[in-house]
């Protein structure tokens, strides 16, 4: 039995059987061009990477009519030259590149590809075929695209906030700062101090060793640190660090900021400051109104004595007149403050000599003057300066000078007042020889609730206000306040500049302080009132002044005596209980005839006075009462 073999492969065959199916079944997209750059061969790699099988266009023309070397697409995307050298023999590194079939007008999947091009030599050493190798790199170059369109993105993002912002790698080391931090700073990104030169040197030890901590455990970065600007000035900034992870939890940048706290720090400062005056003003308060208390206490224990004789009440009931009226101005002093700090006070302007307006302010603080052995020389000539403003207020503007003068030098010093007119504004300066001020309080001596020096017997007393009534008051003027004091001990002088001819609207409801003076003969007048006290005291006032009085603790009393007695003048105290004084007012206008009604009230602001006026009142007195002041009201009213 004869058998037959095949013949066995040569030794070629074998070789080349073999190179095809590695060249076919690679993972790798393969092509394989010839010498002039004419596709021999792909495998199927490279059709499932472009998308294309056996008898697809863009197969047929690939393997029939494109030569590789001839393409203006690869020439325009710098690939042509790099293929040449392959050509040429040596192994290349393609760069990646685009490409689409549509570009040469075939169907197929666009993709991003790197190449490796490995030239296929002869046995004399020329080049017989390149192969070239794709890889498909769409995927991780479009990652790393995202990703730098993210970065861009958050880099742009933290250029627009007000914080100054950076950005780590995972060891620490700043790769990049938004503007903000150069602006602030003042560096560049060239600058070789680094980031370590803008921290206060003092607390950059205990940075070093946060950030070191932060790095070593991934854990974010919270602290305060001054941060130097490029002005060389600290300022408090809160940094915050917190670490950008991957999907294995691994730190692969830091990103921080450092965001400006020094107006919180401001504010806090200026709120305890704030709470610190506060408190000192309630102390200074309570001193200040607890003194004149003392005296009123002791002078009435003195009056009620049986062996208190003619003089002695005279002295216990000038004493007592003498804290009321200190009390008074306390008062008002806080209650003018309160309608300067709403914007509530307006000015009653008028045509002024300014010799009239420095007599009743040296005039009103005459009782001071005497107590400390001095007097106040005005000058002369200034009944040829004429002023427009508001009389009271510039009045009250030059006493607190000279009350603030009296004060602060010692007795028998001289004070001295000197009014300089230049061009259309007047300067009127008060000058003393006392305690003079330090230069770094010169500042704020016109703040409310501010006094230089403060100590435990309150020698000089009040609460810190009459500076800055002067200078709110002047300003609504129209003018300005300054204060010069070479130091302490060495005097002070404070110069007031008024405008001459300020046009300004003031509030029309002025009581006007005439001198006292007795009626023709006495009024009958009915004093309503239910504190007791208040009742009984004025109603001896009046009795001695020559009125006749009657007096009622409420409305139903009032309108009870009413009929009967048919008053010249009502003096209706306005929180009666029950029946108010408003309407107690408008039920005795029915039986009174032209009677004269006059609100007693504790109330003097201007929505108080606008009440009464529209409640009928003709005169509105706020408590305590000035008995000068009601004289000067009873003496225009005239007896029926």
């Amino acid at each position: 039995m004869t058998h037959s073999h095949s013949p066995a492969p040569s030794a070629g065959a074998a070789s080349e059987q073999r190179f095809e199916t590695l060249f076919d079944q690679s993972p790798f997209s393969v092509q394989l061009l010839s010498a002039d750059g004419r596709t021999l061969k792909v495998n199927q790699a490279w059709k499932d990477l472009w998308g294309t099988q056996d008898g697809d266009p863009l197969l047929e023309y690939v393997l029939t009519e494109y030569r590789m070397l001839d393409d203006p697409q690869l020439e325009a995307k710098g690939v042509t030259a790099h293929l040449r050298r392959a050509f040429a023999g040596e192994a290349v590194r393609l760069p990646a590149a685009y490409y689409d079939p549509a570009e040469i007008g075939k169907p197929g999947r666009a993709r991003w590809v790197e190449a490796t091009a490995r030239p296929i030599k002869a046995a004399d050493g020329t080049v017989t075929e390149v192969m070239l190798i794709h890889e498909d790199v769409t995927e991780r170059l479009l990652a790393e695209r995202a990703l730098r369109a993210s970065e861009l993105r958050l880099k742009q993002l933290a250029n627009t906030i007000p914080q100054l912002a950076w950005i780590a790698d995972a060891k620490g080391s700043v790769e990049w700062f938004n503007d903000r931090w150069y602006e602030y700073t003042g560096t560049t990104p060239g600058d070789i101090r680094g980031w370590q030169g803008v921290p206060d040197p003092r607390v950059l030890p205990q940075v070093l060793e946060r950030w070191s901590h932060s790095i070593a455990t991934g854990e974010p970065f919270r602290m305060t640190i001054p941060l130097r600007g490029g002005d060389g000035k600290l300022r408090p900034f809160f940094t915050l660090v917190a670490p950008l992870k991957d999907e294995a939890g691994q730190v692969v940048q830091w990103f921080g900021t450092n965001t400006d706290v020094s107006p919180l720090h401001e504010a806090e400062e200026a709120r305890r400051e704030g709470e610190r005056r506060k408190d000192e003003f309630l102390a200074m308060l309570a001193h200040e109104l607890r003194n004149p208390l003392a005296p009123i206490g002791t002078a009435a224990q003195l009056l009620r004595h049986p062996g208190t004789d003619g003089p002695r009440a005279i002295r216990a009931a000038e004493v007592i007149e003498r804290q009321v009226r200190h009390m008074t101005k306390l008062v008002d002093d806080l209650l003018d403050v309160s309608r300067v700090t709403r914007g509530l006070i307006t000015l009653q302007m008028e045509e002024l000599d300014l010799q009239g307006v420095v007599a009743d302010a040296v005039e009103q603080m005459q009782p001071l003057l005497q107590a400390s052995g001095r007097t106040v020389a005005q000058p002369g000539g200034l009944e040829r300066i004429a002023l427009r403003g508001d009389r009271i207020r510039l009045v009250q503007v030059l006493a607190n000078l000279l009350n603030n003068a009296i004060k602060y030098s010692p007795p028998g010093s001289p004070i001295a007042l000197q009014v300089d007119p230049q061009g259309p504004s007047v300067r009127i300066t008060v000058r003393d020889q006392g305690i003079g001020i330090d230069p770094a309080f010169q500042p704020h001596v016109f703040e409310l609730f501010t006094q230089a020096q403060r100590t435990a017997d309150r020698s000089q007393g009040g609460l810190g206000i009459g500076l800055a009534l002067v200078r709110s008051l002047v300003e609504l003027h129209g003018g300005d306040v300054k204060v010069e004091s070479p130091g302490l001990g060495r005097g002070s002088s404070f110069t007031v500049t008024l405008p001459m001819g300020v046009a300004a609207i003031r509030d029309p409801a002025r009581i006007p302080e005439a001198a006292a003076q007795d009626p023709a003969e006495g009024l009958r007048i009915m004093v309503v009132d239910d504190n007791a006290d208040a009742l009984e005291t004025l109603a001896a006032l009046l009795e001695l002044q020559g009125h006749r009085v009657r007096t009622a603790g409420d409305a139903a009393a009032a309108l009870a005596l009413a009929p009967d007695f048919l008053a010249d003048a009502y003096i209706l105290d306005i929180g009666l209980p029950g029946v108010d004084g408003y309407q107690l007012a408008d039920q005795l206008r029915a039986q009174a005839g032209a009677a004269t009604f006059i609100a007693l009230t504790g109330y003097g602001q201007e929505r108080d006075r606008e009440r009464s006026r529209q409640a009928g009142f003709h005169h509105h007195l706020v408590k305590p009462l000035d008995p000068r002041v009601l004289a000067a009201v009873l003496a225009d009213i005239p007896a029926a």
